[in-house]
């Protein structure tokens, strides 16, 4: 459990070619149709200078630096167009230099390369330069029906997400999808996706799945999701998914959006579930019974620059973890799951209770 609480002060610069944030960028301005004439290379530079304390409430609530780094960031994604207009191919890389840090500072800062290579062989000791290939997928398409295989990033309506830094986390796997619109009825897609190895952004190797014990093999995960629009600002969805022999989730959510004094306000409810198939007290034995996370979100544009958000959630998680994980791994930056809200209430609102 972390001690730190309280005060956050982060200063973070992205200087990315000409426009801050959004990269240096190569298009080709080709029309044509093929492999290669609707291909496109995108890139960026970009600089990080990060500084943040927490109060530390174990030692008489003293802030102590919790974040401190400067790291230069790069990336390179080289897209296909298809090929007869149905197969082509993904290639993306990028790399973190890590100028200076701070010996206090934690790691890792999910913005360089952790001193470890695999997830699993985490110890927090440290960050490094490096280079790491997040993308290398061939692709099809046909119709409304649709793949990928290879390094991926989940694009579809299942429960697995990857973790995101500069550049997002990497499944080695495949996923496939198809989408039907039938007019003023509505429109439907679904996917499925299985996959049997991730690396984290900050991990330059993938590792397999374990269990919490770190040792139990879990040879896979897969999940299979749908979503209905009504096209009338109402939006159905739901999706399940499984850590093989260990951890299924489930998951529901209805959203709408309509007007409120000329701008959009849009609400959700969202369902997560969660249940393994461990019933022995051992550390593979995360959660009693079913656990659940239930969200009520609300959102109303006011202006162009400015966006309103109201979220809470409500959360059940008996057993020995005593908080719900969206993802189907428990170990840290193992996997990554779905989860439609705020950032601060995927971790600091999600405890038991």
């Amino acid at each position: 459990m972390r001690t730190f609480s309280g005060k956050r002060s982060t200063l973070a610069l992205a200087i990315a070619g000409i426009t801050a944030m959004s990269g240096w960028i190569v298009v080709p301005q080709a029309q044509a149709s093929g492999f290669f004439d609707d291909s496109t290379l995108t890139g960026g530079i970009y600089y990080w200078q990060r500084e943040r304390d927490r109060k530390d409430v174990t030692d008489g609530d003293k802030y102590k630096t919790n974040l401190s780094h400067a790291t230069w960031n790069a990336n390179l994604d080289f897209q296909s167009g298809y090929a007869a207009d149905m197969f082509g191919l993904d290639i993306a890389a990028f790399t973190a230099i890590e100028m200076a840090e701070n010996g206090d500072s934690g790691h890792p800062n999910e913005i360089a390369f952790s001193k470890k290579n695999k997830g699993y062989d985490e110890d927090y000791s440290g960050d490094k330069s490096g280079i790491s290939l997040y993308k290398a997928a061939a692709k099809f398409k046909y119709g409304p029906v649709w793949a990928r295989a290879g390094y991926i990033q989940p694009t579809g309506q299942t429960l697995l997400a990857p973790h995101w830094s500069f550049m997002p986390g990497t499944y080695q796997g495949a996923e496939a999808g198809a989408s039907f619109d039938y007019g003023d009825a509505g429109a439907l897609s679904f996917s499925y996706m299985w996959t049997n190895e991730y690396k984290a952004p900050w991990h330059t190797e993938m590792d397999k799945f374990y269990q919490a014990d770190k040792k139990t093999n879990v040879d896979y995960l897969h999940s299979i999701g749908a979503k209905y629009d009504f096209k009338n600002d109402l939006v159905l969805e739901a999706a399940f998914g499984q850590s093989e022999g260990y951890v299924d989730q489930y998951f529901a959510k209805a959203s709408y959006k309509f007007d409120l004094g000329g701008n959009p306000f849009t609400t959700s409810y969202q369902f997560y579930g969660a249940r393994d198939k461990v019933d022995d007290r051992s550390v593979n034995d995360i959660y009693d019974g079913t656990a659940w996370l239930q969200a009520l979100t609300f959102g109303y544009k006011v202006a162009e620059v400015v966006d309103l958000r109201l979220e809470g959630t409500w959360v059940k998680a008996d057993g020995q973890q005593g908080y719900f994980l969206q993802r189907m791994t428990p170990t840290y930056a193992s996997s990554n799951g779905r989860l439609d809200i705020w950032w601060d209430n995927r971790s600091d609102f999600n405890a038991n209770g």
